[in-house]
């Protein structure tokens, strides 16, 4: 057999492998949501908080204050997600419901955008589909596709803008250009930091030589911007840029943003290896290509995003979610430099092709857990359902447990409270002395304070200072339900 025919059993190999395992995921990602939207197996207390957003903006309040009338808040997320899931669970009834079908359309709309952009650069229909897939079968963008928070929003919205910034029609190019604008602004008020999408395109324009589309798209994108920071400082009555000022850091040292690169691939590493296998290729991938033509679009947007990704890493409390842009950009590319580079093609269809093969046995691997476990949709009802209703507010360390009962959140987010009571303790003051003096009908934990982690978790990552101690005094242990551990004050223990 010759080499030229060898190369097409390969080729051919290649292609069933993508379309085959293509198929086989799409099948068990169906499979996960469905499941996931009837049990709701990922509620953590960070969706709980993104939740609590949404349920405070459908009662009047856009960003409740670090200490107010209803309670605690402290928040750096921007609002577009939990503003359209609020909006939305007036259709869909319940916000969690109306959160999960957000997150749920704005992945599969990323997949769609995904596949605009690579077609409008050339990309074959074989090499684009492999990077769609490949971009929705990692960890990361599962978690984006299964659980209540903005980054598949923020990043939908990110690669739509690039792909409408490209568009082939000249007659209509300007039009393109500010609704590319348009919705490089949506992506910024779904995340802060989602507007690595807008600086590629700019330095690309920049380095093309395109300086009329790139002051036009510029001018569009920043009164966007300026747009989403003047409804957001309005719409909360001036206290959200106070909030993100004393919340943005996370807490965080320059020494623990020295080691901003460690700690993202350690998070690669330990939390999504399937995004490892694309990453590490893209990467030398999308350098050599970049030295040979330094101008094009998803090499100049992948080391941009990679750059922005390592700087997030800096700040405490930044987890697997934030490597979701740098995921696609890496899929992005790796297809993007095969379908350039003839010596690339086969050995980088190869990659696709292995990386689809691994991230179906991990997906396999997800769904066949996914069956066994139990539903914390049903586990959160009866945990409610025992909790004494005497008018007293209710301290979760999940606030969606406290959403579910129809209550009004007392405490946004234990991590953040954490990290402004430590800036200034005053503000802490109120919930100690709630707890000193039982003012709460319950606190309900997700860790155990009795054990060497679970103190350590409330004393560096949540609640602070002498949390436990407080509770240990005037609280104990009453009953478990899931992963949730009720206590209830000392004077109603039998």
């Amino acid at each position: 057999m010759s080499s030229n025919e060898d190369s097409k059993v390969v080729s051919r190999l290649y292609s069933v492998t993508i379309l085959g395992s293509s198929v086989v995921i799409a099948a068990m990602l169906a499979a996960r949501v469905v499941l996931n939207f009837r049990n709701l197996y990922y509620m953590s207390h960070v969706q709980g908080a993104w939740l609590t957003c949404a349920y405070d903006f459908v009662h009047g309040v856009l960003y409740r204050p670090l200490f107010g009338p209803i309670g605690y808040g402290g928040t750096r997320f921007f609002p577009l997600y939990f503003v359209l899931t609020g909006s939305l669970s007036r259709i869909f009834g319940r916000l969690e419901d109306a959160g999960l079908i957000l997150s749920a359309a704005s992945v599969l709309l990323l997949g769609c955008g995904c596949f605009v952009l690579l077609r409008r650069l050339n990309v074959s229909l074989l090499l684009s589909l492999a990077a769609v897939v490949a971009v929705v079968s990692a960890a990361t963008t599962q978690e984006a596709l299964l659980t209540a928070k903005g980054d598949g929003l923020a990043a939908m919205l990110n690669i739509w803008g690039i792909a409408l910034c490209l568009s082939p029609n000249n007659k209509e190019k300007r039009i393109w250009l500010y609704l590319g604008g348009a919705l490089f602004s949506l992506a910024f008020a779904a995340k802060l930091t989602t507007v690595f999408g807008f600086a590629s395109v700019i330095l690309v324009w920049t380095l093309s030589r395109r300086f009329e589309d790139m002051a036009r798209l510029g001018v569009a994108t920043c009164l966007g911007y300026v747009a989403v920071v003047s409804a957001i400082y309005f719409g909360s009555g001036g206290r959200a840029l106070e909030i993100f000022r004393v919340c943005a850091s996370g807490g965080g040292s320059i020494t623990y943003a020295l080691e901003a690169p460690l700690q993202m691939i350690g998070t690669a590493l330990e939390y999504d290896p399937v995004m490892v296998v694309f990453l590490v290729p893209a990467t030398a991938f999308a350098f050599s290509y970049f030295k040979k033509i330094p101008t094009e679009i998803l090499p100049i947007y992948f080391f941009v995003v990679l750059a922005a990704t390592t700087v997030i890493f800096g700040s405490r409390g930044t987890l697997s979610n934030h490597l979701l842009d740098l995921h696609v950009a890496g899929v992005l590319v790796l297809a993007y430099s095969t379908s350039r580079n003839p010596a690339f093609a086969e050995i980088g269809t190869g990659i696709l092709a292995a990386g689809l093969v691994v991230a179906s046995l991990q997906i396999a691997t997800d769904l066949h857990y996914d069956f066994g476990k139990p539903s914390r949709r049903t586990e959160m009802r009866q945990l409610v359902e025992k909790i004494p209703s005497d008018g007293r507010p209710i301290l979760a360390e999940n606030a969606f447990v406290v959403v579910q009962s129809g209550k009004t959140p007392y405490l946004l987010d234990p991590f953040m409270f954490r990290v402004f009571t430590a800036r200034y303790p005053v503000l802490g003051v109120e919930l100690r002395d709630k707890l000193a003096h039982q003012g709460f009908s319950a606190v309900v934990l997700e860790r155990d304070p009795d054990s060497e982690v679970g103190r350590n978790w409330y004393k560096d990552v949540h609640f602070g200072g002498t949390f436990v101690q407080d509770l240990e005094a005037n609280y104990s242990f009453s009953y478990s339900v899931g992963p949730e551990s009720v206590y209830l004050p000392k004077a109603t223990q039998p």
